[in-house]
């Protein structure tokens, strides 16, 4: 297997080892606690990749701010978010203690009220909610070129939507895609989120500098809190525009009244 071994710096500076195996060894990987020395762990069987990142401090800052961001205007813009952290998602036919390591994932609203009621019956039931129910929304912070394919595969989960972060060591550059992802067939790419109601990768930029150079908690909440209040005054813009003009019925003259 050493000869189908990478290791490269990603663009974060997080250390990734890319291994390519067949399936059936994929399974048998799967029985190693990979957690002792990677926080990052992906055992694909599909496209027959086994990821293990160790993920540079910008990485880990980044993902906590992804974190804090949807967790808050996912709980503001639909009524409830439940974040996800360190969870490994498979598909129902993939082997046990497979899957892909998301940088974080959410249910939002529905989702995340069905997640909390399982939760309160029980670790057994929570955890039958996860094997069944696929995240509403997935974030990668650090794109390599090991995540080809990636999106169709949390597609292929019931992932609703996807959101990857491209940044760079050094540097203060910073973009943000949201990608649609769909059961069969490519990925397609949002002008503004399905799932976190009409927030848009501005928003998210805008947020993720103000809350990374924020000191207190109150600061860092004010920065999503923003963008929230943003979009939601957008949404009421357009509703207004597209409204429909009607003008004002015609008083009816009462029957009986006489002419004057």
């Amino acid at each position: 297997m050493n000869d189908l071994t990478t290791t490269h710096v990603g663009p974060l500076g997080s250390t990734i080892h890319v291994l390519r195996a067949d399936p059936g060894t994929i399974a048998e990987l799967a029985a190693i606690d990979w957690s002792r020395s990677f926080r990052r762990v992906c055992l694909d069987p599909v496209r027959g990749l086994v990821t293990l990142m160790a993920p540079s401090n910008l990485h880990e800052d980044l993902t906590v701010i992804l974190d804090r961001i949807v967790d808050i205007a996912g709980s503001a813009l639909t009524g409830g978010s439940k974040g996800l952290l360190s969870t490994r998602l498979r598909g129902r036919s993939d082997p046990p203690g497979t899957g892909l390591e998301p940088d974080c994932a959410f249910y939002v609203g529905e989702r995340a009220k069905g997640f909390r009621a399982a939760l309160i019956e029980g670790d057994t039931k929570a955890e039958a909610f996860l094997e069944r129910t696929a995240p509403d929304l997935v974030v990668e912070v650090e794109i390599t070129n090991a995540d080809e394919g990636k999106a169709e595969r949390y597609g292929q989960m019931g992932v609703r939507e996807l959101w990857r972060l491209h940044g760079r060591r050094g540097t203060r550059e910073l973009r943000v895609d949201f990608l649609a992802l769909l059961a069969e067939g490519a990925p397609r790419r949002l002008d503004a989120s399905g799932v976190l109601e009409g927030l848009t990768p501005d928003d998210v930029c805008d947020a993720v500098e103000a809350v990374r150079f924020g000191l207190t908690h109150d600061e860092r909440a004010e920065a999503v809190a923003r963008i929230v209040r943003r979009r939601q005054r957008a949404s009421v813009r357009l509703r207004e525009e597209e409204a429909p003009y009607s003008a004002r019925p015609a008083r009816r003259r009462e029957s009986g009244a006489a002419a004057g």
